[in-house]
């Protein structure tokens, strides 16, 4: 008489099964109800290959409340003042949010003040939509093309680890007060020193908040960084004037 091991005797003769092949089976019936994510890793355990796919991979760029983002507009506004650089309020927890809502408010003003300085100028008729195409190009290419080159810059001549999502944020709330600026600039009387107010504290919002970082450098490097982020954003401040205002 040969007996397999492997089912042992149950009641009357009646075969039952080995443990193993229970736990198996109880193992393959709980893969197939946690579905393919569990088996393979899932759409986010593919790594940043597939991640920044995602929805939740951008979640803690916005996670930011109201207050939080009036706070650090606030700093844009208050250049001469002795608090914490700005620098240190983002540093653990940049934003996104803030940086394209004031960029995306900047480009709503500026299109319909140009617009409206346009017709109580000239009494022309309408609403020229080729104005928000180009200050949205401007706009939008300013605060990537400066927080690209503010990061290349630190991470790769000053040696000054910063990520791209932290310059974004001082490019970003920098522009708060050209938000300012674009509804002074419906008068044509005071469209220039609007303009260049919002200038001088942009620029001197960016440059107290990266100083803390890069002032250990020679003193060359510091003057070439800060001349080189100034005339960026010289550039920007002319753009706007020139053409649409």
């Amino acid at each position: 008489l040969i007996i397999d091991r492997r089912y042992p005797q149950g009641k009357a003769g009646e075969m039952m099964p080995h443990q193993d092949e229970e736990d198996d089976v109880g193992l393959l019936a709980e893969e197939g109800r946690s579905g393919p994510s569990r088996a393979s890793g899932g759409f986010l355990g593919l790594g940043s290959v597939c991640a920044c796919f995602s929805i939740e991979y951008y979640q803690p760029f916005f996670d930011v409340n109201t207050d939080e983002v009036l706070a650090r507009i606030k700093y844009a506004f208050m250049v001469c003042g002795n608090g914490s650089p700005f620098l240190e309020v983002v540093r653990e927890k940049p934003d996104a949010y803030g940086p394209w809502w004031i960029s995306t408010t900047l480009i709503f003003l500026v299109s319909v003040t140009s617009n409206l300085k346009t017709l109580l100028r000239a009494g022309a008729e309408g609403y020229d939509f080729k104005i928000v195409t180009f200050a949205a190009m401007t706009v939008y290419t300013y605060v990537g093309f400066t927080a690209l080159a503010i990061w290349v810059a630190l991470n790769y001549w000053l040696k000054t680890p910063l990520t791209i999502l932290q310059c974004a944020c001082i490019v970003g709330y920098s522009l708060s007060v050209y938000v300012l600026a674009s509804v002074l600039c419906v008068f044509p009387f005071i469209s220039w020193p609007a303009l260049l107010a919002a200038w001088v504290l942009s620029s001197l919002f960016a440059v107290k908040s990266i100083l803390p970082v890069i002032e250990q450098h020679e003193k060359q490097q510091v003057v070439a960084f800060v001349g080189g982020l100034v005339a960026i954003n010289c550039g920007l401040m002319l753009i706007i004037k020139m053409e649409l205002y």
